[in-house]
């Protein structure tokens, strides 16, 4: 997941609604270089503000990639639980808030990045299809490197 570290700009659009953000995300390695965080500031076309965090890394006890997002917007904790393909270029993310009922499954979501300069992030938040029960793509994040790391 190393090809996350760097600077990128971003923009979070709804895919059916008139809601975007645009903003920049900093990702560097943290903790003795065990996780990368990833931080964000953003503005929306209704003009509010709001950060987050993403902290990404390898849970060995579990064996499998884990990511704690955390944002100024919404008061409970987020964990996904990640699924990265072979190469690392296509991640498929569970997420789960920590509610009074416990964990709970909330939507799911794809990151494809292409190799070299971009990612492109689904966000199924949408309501379920009622054939296959699936939820839609209800936001679709672009982002851009804007430097290399270093």
């Amino acid at each position: 997941l190393h090809w996350l570290l760097g600077k990128w700009t971003f923009e979070d659009a709804q895919v059916n609604g008139q809601y975007w953000e645009r903003g920049t995300r900093d990702c560097e390695l943290v903790l003795h270089e065990q996780y990368i965080r990833c931080e964000s500031i953003g503005v929306s076309n209704k003009g509010h503000e709001r950060s987050y965090y993403f902290i990404l890394g390898y849970n060995a006890k579990d064996k499998r990639y884990e990511m704690l997002g955390l944002t100024s917007s919404y008061p409970r904790q987020n964990l996904y639980i990640i699924e990265p393909s072979h190469d690392g270029h296509r991640l498929e993310l569970s997420n789960h808030f920590w509610t009074d009922e416990g964990i709970v499954a909330t939507s799911k979501a794809t990151i494809q990045y292409n190799g070299v300069d971009q990612y492109i992030w689904h966000i199924r938040n949408g309501k379920p299809d009622p054939q296959s029960g699936h939820r839609a793509v209800g936001f679709i994040d672009t982002v851009t490197r804007a430097k290399a790391p270093q």
